[in-house]
């Protein structure tokens, strides 16, 4: 366990660290398609490649407990951001039919390897911080991560029509390794020595059954996997635009980089509040902001209602997604062996949500149209919200009444 000093790292550098991973999946979600349908590559193998992609972001805990031994944390954190770098500055030249296998191919090892920089980063967070500080530091991590995205994939583009594609690709490769320097910069102890791997696996798997068996949380777990604050409907957004007679343009514009940064802020917003709040409430609260997003979308088709919704609901998901992350750190509890492993696995949980709500929202949209896809959208942070604030006043009430 390192040392906690009082002023460095502060929670903002955690915008920084988190910066590899938010260009690589900005790159992967917007110049990689760009790339490969201007090399001629048919729109369902472009799919099928992002498809194979999402995969190691869904199963990296797996792996993630190689973060938690034999090096430090901000080593790993280095170490997995320039090596994926690496493998995307080689893979981007390779772009096209022709050599399409080993372009996945390369860009599949370097995904393998970048989210590991989710888990050196979630650990350097509970390692280096005083437990107020890491709510303030999974908003700045997720406008870090949102932001990173937005920006690096909006620079990558701007450069991908001015100098040659290998240029392009090192830039890109530089924006992702640089900011990982930043952790060098934070005191960390050496990790706890073990006999062999299998051994450290061992002893983290402990620390999760204990962990599992605490009441406070398997409460926060159901709340993760529950159905607020995941913005399952941004998915859906662009393909309902036409419903409100806003054309492509409109949606190139607040559904792209536009976008990414609005959902930077939000998470931004959510550092303004106190540490010590109850993470489950203002979870619960962000849920139920995101719910009055949802509504406004309900309120008619034109143009300027989309627009407005869009917007406020992208802005919540942001604020939605900083307090996820921060009742992610407040859930982990305690352990020396497997931090950075139950922050992937607990993280990881968050994309349950994302895919049963996105499924739900699918389900109203078909019996109801719109309304019945952000009706469906919304109840889920109502339902939530009405649960854990019932909760929360009732536990108020009874410490009131002793």
């Amino acid at each position: 366990m390192s040392d906690r000093p009082s002023r460095w790292p502060p929670p903002w550098l955690f915008l920084i660290l988190i910066l590899p991973g938010g260009v690589f999946g900005g790159f992967t979600m917007t110049p990689m398609p760009f790339l490969l349908s201007k090399a001629g590559v048919a729109v369902d193998q472009i799919a099928r490649i992002g498809s194979l992609l999402y995969v190691p972001t869904i199963f990296y805990f797996f792996w993630a407990p190689i973060v938690d031994t034999k090096l430090r944390r901000r080593t790993w954190l280095v170490l997995t951001s320039f090596l994926s770098a690496g493998l995307l500055a080689a893979a981007v030249p390779l772009v096209g039919p022709k050599h399409l296998a080993l372009f996945t191919a390369l860009l599949f090892t370097a995904q393998f390897i970048n989210v590991l920089v989710s888990s050196a980063q979630g650990g350097l967070m509970v390692t280096a911080l005083a437990p107020a500080a890491q709510a303030k530091a999974a908003g700045w991590t997720q406008a870090g991560n949102l932001g990173g995205g937005a920006l690096g994939g909006g620079i990558t583009l701007w450069l991908l029509e001015r100098v040659p594609l290998p240029a392009a690709a090192v830039a890109t490769a530089a924006m992702m390794g640089v900011p990982s320097l930043a952790a060098l910069t934070i005191r960390e102890g050496r990790p706890a020595p073990t006999a062999d791997f299998g051994d450290h696996l061992r002893k983290i798997g402990k620390e999760l059954f204990a962990v599992l068996h605490s009441r406070r949380t398997l409460s926060g777990l159901l709340i993760l996997a529950a159905p607020v604050g995941s913005g399952a409907a941004l998915n859906l957004l662009p393909a309902v635009a036409t419903h409100y007679g806003v054309g492509s343009e409109g949606v190139v514009w607040v559904n792209g980089m536009a976008g990414g940064l609005i959902l930077a802020l939000g998470s931004l917003l959510a550092t303004l509040l106190p540490g010590d709040w109850d993470r489950r409430v203002t979870y619960a609260a962000a849920g139920f902001l995101n719910a009055l997003a949802s509504m406004i979308l309900m309120m008619g088709d034109r143009p300027r209602i989309y627009f407005t919704g869009t917007v406020f609901y992208l802005l919540t998901t942001g604020f939605c997604y900083a307090r996820f992350q921060a009742l992610v750190l407040e859930v982990l509890g305690p352990g020396e062996h497997g931090t950075s492993t139950r922050y992937s696995l607990f993280l990881a949980a968050g994309n349950l949500p994302i895919a049963y709500v996105l499924w739900l929202d699918g389900i109203g949209f078909r019996h109801f149209g719109t309304h019945g896809l952000f009706g469906v959208d919304a109840g889920g942070n109502l339902l939530v919200f009405a649960i854990v604030g019932s909760a929360w006043m009732a536990r108020r009430y009874r410490t009131r009444t002793e």
